[in-house]
């Protein structure tokens, strides 16, 4: 071979070590530094010149005992190759990108025996934690190629070994296309060997098709050639060959000699088949729900935007369906989350199969749904959704012994381009579900921008930010209610319950009515019953710090369903407990009997840490569920509170006196204190005093009055 080709064979497998991707570390036998491309020097922060000849643990101190360490020792004694992963390197080599983070690194570490039998350590470090524009590295590192060296034979041979070594499928060519060689990588990924290939064109057996059309797509090589330009495929190539079919990243960059002259071609390419599928799984899960395979509420919104700009363009109608399970929670909190999952499964199969091909089925999140109506009239609207509704009431949902009927409320609202954004026709669906919840639920309704219970709805979302306002601010005010001792009725006691009202901006007291529904259909009721706690125990501080706490005083305090579930604040109430000295069973905590119910376990626990805390509890509102007495003897509670629409009328009601007297009964047989709400009469107080009810509460007792009027401090 002629110096001129050995110096061009050198300048290409020079070009390979120094332009590779990856960093590459030749170690001698003494452990020295022989050479490392170009690639660590950006990423270490090292110039070459400075540290070639040094030991890699003086360089990098942080490799002593490593596992990059025991792998060179390795390589360099016993001829063996190590795979260091990144996800067991616990000593990586400080390396890091142009804005300072970290590389996470998959570490090759590989023996090269020279036929002098001489020993080198071959070190290559891949970047995983982003690609790098490799053409562009080709391309600047080949005006950097260095002059042909005097140890032109032995480089070139160490050139082959790195080329032999590296991940990457590389084949280079000359000027006009032909094969000069091909790594092992290459050969495994095409079907061939060197031999068979060498001298040939690439384009005869390197085979790309689109990943999508499956059409083919010209060979890079050439476009290369004849550009003399790097030429960069990421995306939607299959590699066809004789060892079969393979998605791979591809890119081929010009050779060119210092004087300008193309030599020929590097082509470099990568097996991506598996990271692909898992980028497509990865989207996939993006944009799906993955308990039921529909559309997620992210797609979802992204459709209807497109169906939004559609409709701006045609005449077309098209609708929204907002579907909303009736009995989802019942299922879910007899049965547990398994059961409330398949539940789940069944009934999309059910609502798939009533809708067209066309319409969009998503789920929104927990029992709720969506469905994209498009070119559907008002009457096809309504028939699909009525059908979606009764076969969902036709169905019955079987888990082990038990057996559920489930019905859906659906709201509908008109798609006609005039809105801004998809949230608001979502919105509107929402706003008319409500409505048919509201409506006696299992029913399908419209939506009307002047429909009452839609402008109810409307109103509570008016009181979101009032509320948040209110909360940050402290615009909220204590209130007291006396719970009077029957038997002692001459004796004011110091038993009371909080109670809470708003301070407006006027300064104007907002009754709970007006605002705790909408703290409850927005999930800021926890937050709310935070803020009373929170407050109590300043209050009490304030009259202990006065002298003024009442001997035998009894605080009642409501907590929502949703508090029931709060871990937070249950360890808050129990710090303020322990931080102030109270006793605690100067406190009483009212959850209802609903909310109690609806939240069986997780209201057991959380009212069972109380009373073990000393804490008294009442049930509120008993009586005004169906299954009462069923679920009385399971919670922890002392005081029962008979719910006051039963006690208002007992006095010209004799029905509801019966109901009162049974209630008591329960209570005094299971040794709990019974608590008579709605009492606003002497001639309610006597007739409880004959049942033998042990407390009464109502404006006929006491009228609530600001905390600090019950207990003024000056």
């Amino acid at each position: 071979m002629c110096l001129q080709n050995l110096a061009n064979s050198q300048l290409i497998y020079q070009h390979i070590f120094s332009e590779s991707e990856s960093g590459l570390i030749v170690i001698d036998k003494e452990y020295g530094l022989v050479n490392w491309n170009p690639w660590l020097d950006k990423h270490s922060g090292f110039d070459l010149k400075h540290v070639q000849g040094k030991k890699l643990t003086e360089i990098f101190p942080v490799l002593e005992n490593s596992s990059i360490e025991r792998g060179i020792f390795s390589a360099l004694n016993h001829s063996m190759s190590t795979s260091v992963s990144h996800t067991l390197n616990r000593k990586p080599f400080p390396l890091k990108n142009k804005i300072g983070q970290l590389l996470q690194q998959q570490i090759m570490i590989k023996p090269i025996i020279m036929e002098d039998r001489q020993r080198y350590c071959l070190i290559q470090i891949i970047d995983i934690s982003a690609s790098f524009n490799r053409e562009k590295q080709l391309l600047e590192q080949a005006k950097r190629t260095k002059a042909v060296s005097e140890k032109l034979a032995e480089e070139k041979e160490r050139a082959q070994v790195t080329l032999n070594s590296i991940v990457d499928a590389v084949i280079t060519t000359d000027e006009q296309g032909y094969v000069l060689s091909m790594n092992p990588v290459a050969e495994v990924l095409l079907g061939v060997i060197e031999e068979q290939v060498q001298y040939k064109r690439v384009s005869d057996f390197f085979k790309l098709i689109n990943e999508k059309t499956r059409n083919p797509i010209p060979c890079p090589v050439a476009e290369c050639l004849k550009s003399q330009t790097i030429i960069e495929n990421e995306k939607e190539h299959i590699l066809v060959g004789a060892a079969g079919r393979f998605s791979i990243n591809d890119s081929v960059s010009p050779i060119i000699n210092d004087d300008g002259v193309m030599l020929g071609t590097v082509l470099v390419f990568r097996d991506v088949t598996q990271s692909r599928a898992l980028s497509a799984e990865l989207n996939w899960q993006a944009s799906h729900d993955p308990l039921t395979g529909l559309a997620n509420r992210r797609q979802f919104e992204i459709d209807m935007n497109n169906l939004l700009t559609k409709a701006k363009s045609d005449n077309l109608q098209h609708h929204l369906l907002y579907l909303d399970l009736d009995q989802f929670k019942v299922v879910n909190d007899t049965c547990g989350h398994d059961a409330g999952d398949e539940l789940l499964i069944q009934i999309t199969e059910i609502l798939d199969k009533k809708l067209r091909k066309s319409d969009v089925l998503s789920r929104l999140g927990g029992d709720e749904f969506g469905v994209l109506l498009e070119s559907c009239g008002v009457e096809n609207a309504l028939a699909i959704a009525n059908n979606l509704r009764q076969a969902v009431e036709g169905f019955r949902f079987g888990w082990h012994t038990h057996s559920f009927k489930i019905g859906v409320s659906i709201g509908i609202a008109e798609i006609t381009g005039e809105e801004a954004k998809a949230s608001e026709v979502l919105s509107a669906a929402d706003a008319a579900c409500y409505v048919a919840k509201e409506s006696g639920r299992n029913r399908v309704c419209f939506h009307e921008t002047e429909a009452s219970g839609s402008s109810t709805h409307q109103q509570e979302m008016q009181w979101v930010s009032r509320l948040q306002a209110a909360l940050d601010n402290d615009c909220f005010e204590l209130f007291l209610q006396r719970i009077q001792c029957v038997e002692c009725a001459d004796e004011e006691s110091e038993h009371y319950e909080i109670l809470i009202r708003m301070v407006g901006d006027e300064g104007e007291i907002i009754p709970p009515g007006a605002f705790l529904p909408a703290a409850e259909r927005f999930n800021l009721i926890g937050s709310v019953d935070t803020w009373v706690v929170e407050n109590v125990f300043k209050k009490l501080e304030a009259l202990r710090s006065a002298n003024r706490y009442p001997k035998n005083l009894i605080l009642s305090i409501n907590l929502s369903g949703t508090s029931m579930a709060n871990d937070d604040l249950l360890e808050r109430i129990s710090c303020l407990i322990d931080e102030s000295d109270f006793p605690a069973e100067n406190f009483c905590f009212e959850v209802t009997e609903t909310a109690a119910i609806a939240n069986l376990k997780q209201a057991t626990t959380f009212l069972s840490s109380l009373r073990e805390k000393g804490c008294k509890i009442a049930l509120d509102d008993f009586g005004s569920g169906l299954s009462s007495f069923a679920y009385l003897k399971q919670l922890p509670i002392d005081y029962l509170k008979i719910d006051g629409l039963f006690v208002k009328d007992i006095a010209v009601d004799n029905i509801d006196k019966a109901f009162v007297e049974s209630i008591n009964q329960i209570g005094q047989v299971m040794s709990l204190k019974t608590i008579a709400e709605f009492v606003e009469n002497d001639e309610i107080m006597s007739i409880l005093m004959d049942i033998g009810v042990n407390y009464a509460q109502g404006y006929g007792i006491h009228k609530p009055t600001a905390f600090d009027e019950v207990f003024p401090i000056t």
